[in-house]
C-alpha cells in the first residue's frame, strides 16, 4: 500500500522541481481545458481557490472569470473547516497559512455549482491527495456541485490511498487535458 506521508514528500519534491516558466504554462492549459468543458460553461457561481505557491496559479483567473460573468467564490479556512464566501478583489485579507481570503460573509455551499479544487495529488479515478487536514473532504461532504480536481503533470499518480471519507472527482484536469473519473 502507497504511504501518504511519502506520497506527500514525492509530490513537494517533484512540484519544487518546476520551474517559474513551467508553473505559468502549466496553469494557463488547465484553465483553458477547463473553460472548455459544459458543466464550466453552464455554471454562474464557481468556488475556486486564491493559490500558494506550489499549487496551479489561480490569481489571473479568478479575475477573468470574474470579469467574463461568472461569480467567483474563495474557501476561508474557519478554525477546522473550510466557509465560502464571495470574492471581491477590494476585500481581501490575510488569512491562515498565508493564503489570501475574502472577507464578508459566509455563502451556503448549496449556491455553488462548480467547484475547482487544488491537491497534492491525484489519480485517473478521481481520487484526490491533500494536504491531510481534511479541510476539502470536509468541506465538499456538504455540496452535490460538480468537482474538478486539478494539478500540474507531476501531480498525476497511478494510484491514490485513499479512506471512506475521502471526496472523488468528477473530473481531473492536468495540462495535457480532461480526465472523467468512472463514478
Amino acid at each position: 500500500m502507497i504511504d501518504k506521508k511519502a506520497l506527500r514528500k514525492e509530490m513537494k519534491q517533484r512540484k519544487a522541481a518546476l520551474t517559474p516558466e513551467q508553473k505559468a504554462t502549466e496553469s494557463e492549459r488547465v484553465w483553458q481545458h477547463i473553460e472548455q468543458l459544459s458543466c464550466f460553461r453552464q455554471a454562474h457561481h464557481i468556488l475556486l481557490y486564491h493559490s500558494l505557491p506550489d499549487e496551479l496559479i489561480t490569481h489571473n483567473i479568478i479575475e477573468r472569470w470574474a470579469t467574463q460573468g461568472k461569480e467567483i467564490y474563495l474557501p476561508v479556512v474557519i478554525g477546522d473547516d473550510l466557509v465560502i464566501r464571495r470574492y471581491d478583489h477590494e476585500a481581501m485579507q490575510q488569512g491562515e497559512f498565508n493564503i489570501m481570503e475574502p472577507m464578508g460573509n459566509d455563502i451556503d455551499t448549496e449556491v455553488i455549482q462548480l467547484i475547482i479544487v487544488p491537491g497534492v495529488a491525484f489519480d485517473s479515478n478521481g481520487n484526490r491527495l491533500g494536504r491531510g487536514k481534511g479541510y476539502y473532504d470536509r468541506l465538499l461532504s456538504r455540496t452535490s456541485s460538480t468537482c474538478i480536481g486539478v494539478c500540474y503533470n507531476c501531480q498525476l499518480v497511478d494510484l491514490i490511498p485513499t479512506e471512506p471519507h475521502d471526496h472523488v472527482m468528477q473530473y481531473i484536469v492536468t495540462p495535457q487535458g480532461v480526465i472523467k473519473s468512472p463514478i
